[in-house]
């Protein structure tokens, strides 16, 4: 009877614990949710950021989000900002690849070990473009010219030596086995203004998002030669050939993810994960990604810290071939 009663009592206290557990809601946040963007109104992660809200928005996943801006330092600023909010949830932070390139080359102070990574997004790549007139036919012309020569092709990238659209180039000079620190290189403050240099005939070759130069490639005032992605590129450039299918094994991958602040719980990583990956699913999403030829890269916060290792070691090993590291 002693020995019943005593089951009894555990049966009672397991339940009761139990609808204890189940009382207790899931995360959620409670207050405005800032999305912080490491530069101003505009730019690619501002738009990144902005679409973001709207869907969170208008699918009620958040029950209030604003964007916020901190510019300046490449990034620095604002992952300073969201680096002061530790342990709390409602600051998430657009991130790329100047992250890690920066901390890698000592122009950053953080690296993403100091924040919580919550999601890699989108895959852009770099596509590599030329005048319709050039004698640089395909891919393999450039790599051609080059061998002969590594000095006699003008590069134009934006906006700064060391970065994902510098690594691009110096990945397909490396897979050609071509010396990428013996590369003419110019550097220019904006997409665009490197896109108006090749079209005048000041440089040769431009490396960069393909989303700036889709519109001139349909209108006939550029062509592509080459692209970093695995596989090609979806909607107007499906018919551009990739560097691996010209036999050069070059990919690189310009991501965008989403940080939180360093110390989150499990119940607050988790709806982020939730979160994210119902954002990542809509309609919406999808849409915006072909229209900018975005590739979704959605993964949850365990994989993108694994990523981020992975990216981090293989950026540091190009940056250092480059000399950019001490």
């Amino acid at each position: 009877m002693a020995e019943r009663t005593l089951q009894c009592a555990l049966l009672l206290s397991s339940l009761v614990a139990g609808l204890a557990c189940a009382a207790v809601p899931a995360w959620k946040p409670q207050d405005n949710v800032e999305i912080i963007v490491g530069a101003g109104p505009g730019g690619g992660n501002d738009n990144v950021a902005r679409l973001m809200q709207k869907i969170l928005q208008d699918k009620r996943l958040l029950d209030a989000s604003t964007v916020v801006n901190k510019a300046g330092g490449g990034g620095a600023i604002a992952y300073a900002y969201l680096n002061q909010r530790r342990g709390n949830p409602v600051y998430i932070a657009i991130a790329s690849n100047t992250l890690l390139t920066g901390h890698i080359t000592g122009i950053g102070a953080l690296n993403y070990t100091d924040f919580t990574p919550l999601a890699i997004m989108i895959n852009e790549y770099i596509g590599f473009v030329v005048k319709p007139d050039s004698p640089l036919k395909n891919g393999l012309d450039l790599i051609a010219k080059l061998k002969a020569d590594p000095r006699s092709v003008a590069f134009g990238i934006s906006t700064s030596l060391g970065n994902i659209n510098h690594i691009a180039v110096a990945v397909v000079a490396r897979a050609a086995g071509i010396d990428p620190r013996r590369l003419k290189v110019a550097v220019f403050d904006s997409s665009a203004s490197s896109i108006t240099a090749v079209l005048g005939g000041h440089i040769d070759v431009v490396a960069g998002p393909p989303s700036i130069s889709a519109s001139h490639i349909e209108a006939g005032k550029l062509r592509m030669i080459g692209v970093t992605s695995p596989q090609r590129v979806r909607g107007v450039l499906a018919g551009q050939a990739t560097w691996r299918e010209q036999g050069i094994d070059a990919v690189v991958i310009n991501w965008r993810g989403m940080l939180g602040a360093r110390g989150l719980g499990a119940p607050q990583i988790a709806f982020w994960d939730a979160t994210l990956s119902q954002l990542a699913k809509s309609d919406e999403w999808d849409r915006e990604l072909a229209r900018n030829l975005w590739e979704n890269a959605y993964t949850d916060s365990a994989h993108a810290s694994a990523y981020l290792k992975t990216q981090y070691a293989e950026l540091g090993a190009i940056l250092r071939e480059l000399g950019f590291v001490k």
